[in-house]
């Protein structure tokens, strides 16, 4: 019988290092260093991938099916203001997505699988992928060959986040969203105010084009969440001309790749109908290939739903209602059959991820390593 609580003081010792030296994407060279050392000490012999990651290879038996644990390891490019003793040391960069603590648990979960290698149900390669946060990194570890060699045959993907209350969640089906980015161009005529029948006002244009975007968060009707977000806009010289150049920058975010279709087709019309009212050119480009959803596989939701509720009890829940988050990590479900767990780490003021307060409550580290374990061992159990 394995005491996961031993673990807990090295979890929290790993994911504070991680978090005092966080690394961006595709800059996590001093993080993959740390990553190779750790495992190789645990018995493994590590593939790096091309600048940064890295993988590793548990063969528990040659005739067993063999399941990726994928962790990320990039940080985000924000300045931390949490206050925490452990606080970033490296200027502009935050791990404020919870990949310090995807790192350490994934990394002392590589280590109890070497250690009890006789009781797992498959083979385990424990993937470490850089540039999660800008969309890139998935692909280079595909790329380097990480489903092959041996073949993958499922993929297992975890994050924290914080709620009000503890445990664990898992989606039933759909668990995250398409997402896809929305850029327009607004070319207009520049003139002075007091002669403004000359001009063709790319700003306002561009405020009427946001307000009909906006207004389809509430006139579209779909059974599954959806959203459409304008982030940015900028135009403009002077207080006293009209601007004959505006842009908008936002995101379209859907849980079904027929609705972002749909809503995209809706967006072109609203484009067309803005040109006309108003006289302005507009350029835009709206993703023709966007991130596209994660969906879990029913067989591995119904094996987390048992050992789920065995390790947290009422505390393990299935959810049908969608975060519309995206992740990279889709270009693996779209080969091989995975699941997205998520981890509640228990907050009184439950910042949200990428705000340069967020705090992840440590005390759910060793649960979600037994977990992960548990579902290791009973994953291709009979």
């Amino acid at each position: 019988m394995i005491d996961y609580t031993k673990f807990q003081k090295e979890l929290v010792q790993l994911r504070r290092h991680f978090h005092m030296y966080p690394e961006t994407a595709f800059k996590e060279s001093a993080t993959t260093d740390f990553i190779a050392d750790y495992i190789q000490n645990a018995g493994y012999s590590v593939k790096r991938t091309n600048p940064t990651g890295c993988y590793a290879f548990l063969n528990a038996n040659e005739n067993a099916p063999t399941v990726i644990v994928r962790a990320e390891i990039d940080a985000v490019p924000i300045e931390e203001k949490t206050g925490l003793s452990f606080a970033s040391k490296n200027k502009g960069a935050m791990h404020a997505c919870g990949h310090d603590a995807n790192m350490a648990v994934a990394l002392v979960l590589a280590k109890l699988c070497q250690n009890t290698k006789d009781s797992l149900s498959c083979n385990v390669k424990f993937v470490f992928e850089p540039a999660e946060e800008t969309g890139s990194g998935a692909k280079v570890m595909l790329k380097s060959g990480v489903l092959e060699n041996p073949k993958a045959d499922s993929l297992i993907m975890f994050h924290f986040v914080n709620k009000s209350s503890g445990g664990m969640e898992v989606n039933k089906d759909i668990a995250s969203a398409a997402i896809g980015r929305i850029e327009m161009e607004f070319n207009g005529v520049s003139s002075h105010w007091a002669a403004m029948q000359k001009g063709r006002d790319a700003i306002n244009a561009a405020c009427l084009t946001s307000v009909e975007l906006n207004k389809l968060n509430q006139s579209y009707k779909s059974k599954y969440p959806f959203c459409i977000g304008i982030g940015q806009i900028q135009g403009g010289t002077s207080a006293n001309v009209m601007s004959g150049y505006a842009k908008i920058n936002g995101n379209l975010r859907a849980s079904s790749i027929k609705d972002y279709l749909r809503l995209s087709d809706i967006i072109k019309d609203i484009i067309k109908k803005i040109q006309t009212q108003t006289g302005v050119n507009i350029k835009y480009g709206i993703s023709e290939y966007p991130i596209t959803p994660i969906i879990n596989n029913p067989y591995m939701v119904k094996k987390a739903a048992q050992t789920g509720r065995e390790v947290f009890g009422s505390e393990f829940y299935i959810m049908d209602k969608l975060y519309l988050a995206g992740d990279n990590a889709c270009v693996y479900f779209e080969k091989i059959p995975g699941i997205l767990m998520v981890f509640r780490s228990k907050s009184q003021t439950a910042v949200p991820l990428h705000n340069p307060k967020f705090i992840l409550n440590e005390d759910c580290f060793y649960k979600a390593l037994e977990m992960l374990h548990k579902y290791i061992i009973n994953l291709y159990k009979k």
